[in-house]
């Protein structure tokens, strides 16, 4: 195992791999784009099948493979002959666990960089394995340490991304959007508080409301939209598969959210987010990008909860923050648009 820097060799063809979860993936779009600015070469990317779809929308990948998390030996041998048919010249470990650097380990490669910080023994299959020089502790600027690594220069991210063609979204601009579901409970704020929201900006100017979400989230969608009573306000959860949330976010005027897919679809496309957290720590995986609000309550006299806290079954700590003190960022953010609202 290498641990010096080569950076300046050539890299014709290069395998990414990337297995999880959503918001991770976004980390590594603009990373994957600033290789191919470097080196032109085909990119290819191996990510677990449920977000293979999102991979293919990285107008920089060739070819996605599925890695067969759940799969039985006819999916292994697919995936390994689909695997070893290339010889690379540059692969890339950017998930750092076991099941990653096992890929890295099992791919043809002239050089195969772990991230700077591998975990479960991930770092056994490397040649290489970045210092670790993030200037901050965001998810992002970490797996900029294989760039630097490489002497790939690397500054304001960027995300070629082409999603595919969605149905407009119903109401005009004005258009606030709403995701108030994530995976897991202990990241959702109270969904009464998103229609207490709603009542209070449009009390202070006109603007039409658009809820976003998957199949599950239909029923919270149409709690909120009722509470907040009145015209103009659309659950469209559950109305459109998950990888259109980005040609859709791209009509949104501003995105009220938890820490949650829809939070990264939205900075990706450039729409200014309003992101709630609880357990998870905005620092490492916050929204990138400019005009975006990130709220969290203060931190308790033991401090923040532990991370890990995200997989708890209560939100009483993402609960902290007032309606109020969120309706005060969003209205923020709707006068900082290039056409602010015009308040009644």
């Amino acid at each position: 195992m290498a641990d010096s820097d080569s950076g300046g060799d050539s890299a014709s063809r290069i395998l990414v791999v990337k297995l999880s979860a959503l918001g991770d993936l976004f980390h590594a779009v603009p990373i994957v784009h600033a290789l191919k600015r470097h080196y032109g070469g085909v990119i290819d990317w191996v990510t677990q099948p449920e977000y293979a779809d999102l991979a293919a929308c990285h107008t920089d990948v060739n070819r996605v493979l599925c890695y067969p998390r759940r799969g039985g030996v006819g999916e292994w041998r697919r995936f390994l002959k689909d695997l070893r048919c290339e010889q690379y010249d540059l692969v890339c470990d950017f998930q750092g666990l076991f099941k990653s650097g096992l890929v890295l380990g099992l791919s043809r490669g002239r050089r195969k960089i772990s991230v700077s910080a591998p975990r479960e023994f991930a770092g056994w299959f490397a040649d290489e394995i970045p210092v670790s020089s993030a200037a901050t502790p965001h998810a992002m600027d970490r797996l900029a340490d294989t760039l630097r690594h490489l002497g790939v220069a690397f500054s304001s991210p960027e995300y070629p991304m082409a999603f595919p063609p969605a149905p407009p979204l119903p109401g005009k601009r004005p258009r606030l959007g709403i995701a108030p579901r994530s995976r897991w409970p202990a990241k959702d704020w109270p969904k009464e508080r998103f229609s207490a929201v709603i009542r209070a900006l449009r009390e202070r100017c006109e603007l039409d409301v658009v809820i976003l979400g998957g199949p599950g989230d239909v029923d919270v969608g149409d709690g909120i939209a009722r509470d907040a009573g009145g015209g103009g306000i659309w659950n469209v959860c559950g109305q459109s598969p998950l990888i259109q949330l980005g040609t859709q976010l791209a009509e949104i005027d501003v995105l009220l959210c938890n820490d949650s897919g829809p939070m990264h679809f939205a900075a990706a496309v450039g729409t200014p987010v309003v992101a709630l957290f609880g357990p998870t720590d905005p620092q490492l995986t916050g929204p990138v990008g400019e005009g975006h609000t990130v709220l969290r309550p203060e931190a308790g006299p033991g401090g923040y909860p532990p991370h890990r806290s995200y997989k708890d079954p209560g939100n009483g700590f993402i609960s902290k923050l007032s309606a109020e003190e969120v309706t005060e960022a969003v209205w923020r953010c709707l006068q900082s648009h290039p056409e602010p609202v015009p308040e009644r």
